[in-house]
């Protein structure tokens, strides 16, 4: 049976939890461990970080600790690209072993902040990490809970988990199709290519070619089809994208027989962003916003691409909260 005592009477008794101190000179942190067994030169420091009072004696059997709470989770929450840290003050850390893209299972988390005292809180999900950077905190709220929630978390955990894990980049090939009678003629300077370089270049890839192409539907599939034979992972296709009769590349992109996941999508900048499959191939349709606005739908759905992420429509719906960027 656990029981509220005054400080003074727990001389010889162990704490059952960590204690924090908020101190003048900065410090907060951990002042007393779980576990230490309170002396009697302890008593003042205790009531100086406002404690009278501590719980002293044990947990019933259908109770859990804190701490034990969250060590039973803590290694079905992650991938091997996440550290877990120790628990302290009754919480534990993840932070990123690589840099690459947090992704999150964001059913499975709500399940287990639903469950009563078990609480995570995270970054969000589809953001670029760097190795070192902290994505969770996880603890329960009270000190101790109920076994039967544990017993929920883990089975719940075990069954669909883990709920975080942060993909590796992968180094991709890229062909990029810079098309527009505008460009491919002289008539004005292009300016897709140095963007596209640009956003590029923040992952590892191999650019097998720029190739400037005219206002044609079949050059733009078979050129295409020599960088999906050249082993291209990524197509990356511009100009051309709006809904005027002279735009043609959502035409030459679905004509390459590639599967279709999305053309039109609801973020702006980059409403037009188009997305299709082809084996494992992507082909992507990147509006002209990308040369204007220095974030757009591209820069979004780029490191999922480089992620090896299997994307589906509902993943680019699911931006419209969110989208106006």
């Amino acid at each position: 049976m656990i029981k509220k005592i005054k400080v003074e009477d727990a001389i010889g008794q162990p704490l059952l939890h960590d204690i924090t101190a908020i101190m003048e000179d900065g410090f907060k942190g951990v002042k007393f461990k779980r576990g230490h067994i309170i002396e009697d030169s302890d008593i003042e420091a205790l009531k100086n970080i406002g404690k009278d009072h501590i719980y002293v004696g044990e947990l019933e059997a259908d109770q859990v600790h804190e701490e034990d709470a969250v060590l039973e989770i803590k290694n079905l929450l992650t991938n091997e690209n996440i550290n877990v840290s120790d628990v302290s003050e009754g919480k534990i850390s993840l932070s990123s072993k690589i840099d690459g893209l947090f992704v999150i299972n964001r059913d499975l988390l709500r399940k287990i902040n639903t469950i009563g005292d078990y609480t995570i809180a995270c970054k969000k999900s589809y953001i670029r990490v760097n190795a070192g950077d902290k994505l969770a905190g996880v603890r329960i709220v009270p000190l101790w809970t109920e076994k039967i929630q544990l017993d929920q978390a883990k089975a719940i955990l075990e069954n669909e988990g883990p709920i975080f894990e942060v993909k590796e980049f992968k180094n991709l090939k890229v062909g990029c199709i810079i098309t527009g009678d505008e460009v491919y003629y002289g008539r004005i300077k292009d300016a897709f290519k140095p963007v596209l370089t640009e956003k590029l270049g923040h992952f590892e890839s191999q650019v097998i070619d720029f190739i400037f192409l005219p206002d044609d539907e079949d050059k733009l599939v078979e050129t295409y089809k020599k960088f999906k034979n050249s082993g291209a992972d990524l197509v990356i296709f511009t100009g051309g994208m709006s809904v005027d009769p002279d735009d043609i590349t959502p035409r030459a992109i679905r004509k390459t027989g590639a599967e279709i996941i999305v053309q039109g999508i609801p973020m702006q900048p980059g409403n037009m962003l188009m997305v299709a499959r082809d084996d494992n191939t992507y082909l992507m349709g990147v509006p002209g916003a990308s040369i204007h606005s220095k974030v757009t739908s591209f820069d979004y759905f780029l490191p999922r691409v480089f992620a090896g992420l299997d994307l589906k429509k509902e993943d680019f719906i699911e931006m419209a909260e969110g989208g106006l960027l």
